[in-house]
């Protein structure tokens, strides 16, 4: 196993950076605008140098967790919605910026890696992980490892298709979870019946539910009744001992937690003991699985 790891979380908002040792210990800690709008390059070339300050003159192990859906072999990126690529060489481009080789994953498996290592999901062999955020992540760990599929295209939670003339999706369907419950869809539907956010951020809207206002309970009422029925259908499927819920939503009181457990329970068709607990790595957990992956991954093939 590498001693020392460099782990980075890209988001559709923001790149968190971390550099841990094999205990878990973040000994740096660095986030960056994505600016994705500004483009693939300009991503990636953001996205190197942040690694580069994160190593320094050390010889680190480096992961990369992926807001998308990549390959079998973890080296092209097939559709990352929230970045707007398609089909993109993304280890080799990773490769050509870095001048050395990466590990790479789905954002989503690297959290719930994190999770399995450092937070709520240690001792606990068989989970689900869901971060809401821009978009909708999820990560399955099953028998203590990380789910990929036969495809590496497992536990896409955010792109389940609930409603199929629903508004249309970044992946280019309509209707999916993501569209109805993540973070950029609350807040699209706060603008679209006239809350005023004085910045468009989800803590903001929070407060305006605790504050009562009927308009803003209402539509976190419709969006957790969305997401309870995407967990409850992953449930069915999977039977998890526990679901993680993460993400910047999740860190905003228990109003959004129990709200979530009631509307979940609600919908089980056999009533079971499946334990909702708030992810405990916060936003590095992205990061901190990604390191893990890298320790790992690196240290077997030395």
């Amino acid at each position: 196993m590498a001693p020392l790891a460099v782990g980075i979380d890209m988001g559709g908002t923001n790149i968190k950076g971390v550099l841990v040792n094999e205990a878990g210990e973040i000994l740096a800690y660095k986030r960056i605008s994505t600016e994705a709008s500004k483009g693939i390059d300009h991503v990636l070339n953001l996205t190197a140098e942040l690694v580069n300050k994160l190593m320094g003159s050390r010889q680190t192990a480096v992961g990369i967790g992926i807001p998308g859906m990549l390959d079998a072999g973890r080296e092209t990126v097939i559709n990352a919605p929230n970045l707007r690529w398609h089909n993109v060489p993304i280890k080799n481009l990773l490769r050509k910026f870095l001048g050395f080789e990466v590990i790479l994953d789905n954002d989503g498996n690297a959290a719930a890696l994190g999770e399995a290592w450092l937070g709520a999901g240690r001792g606990c062999d068989n989970f689900l992980l869901i971060t809401i955020g821009t978009g909708i992540g999820s990560g399955m760990i099953l028998d203590g490892k990380v789910y990929r599929g036969a495809n590496g295209l497992a536990s896409e939670l955010g792109h389940m298709m609930l409603l199929s003339r629903g508004r249309e999706c970044g992946c280019g369907r309509r209707g999916c979870l993501e569209t109805l419950a993540s973070v950029s869809a609350v807040l699209r539907m706060a603008e679209e019946n006239g809350i005023k956010l004085r910045v468009p951020e989800i803590g903001e809207f929070f407060e305006k539910v605790y504050e009562g206002n009927e308009t803003a309970v209402r539509i976190l009422d419709e969006a957790m009744e969305y997401l309870s029925i995407g967990l409850a259908n992953a449930a069915v499927l999977m039977d998890p001992a526990m679901i993680i819920i993460g993400g910047g939503a999740a860190e905003y009181g228990e109003v959004f937690l129990e709200l979530l457990k009631r509307k979940f329970i609600e919908k089980l068709p056999v009533p079971r003991d499946i334990k909702i607990a708030r992810a405990q790595l916060g936003n590095k957990a992205g990061a901190l699985g990604a390191a893990r992956m890298a320790m790992l991954e690196m240290g077997d093939r030395s």
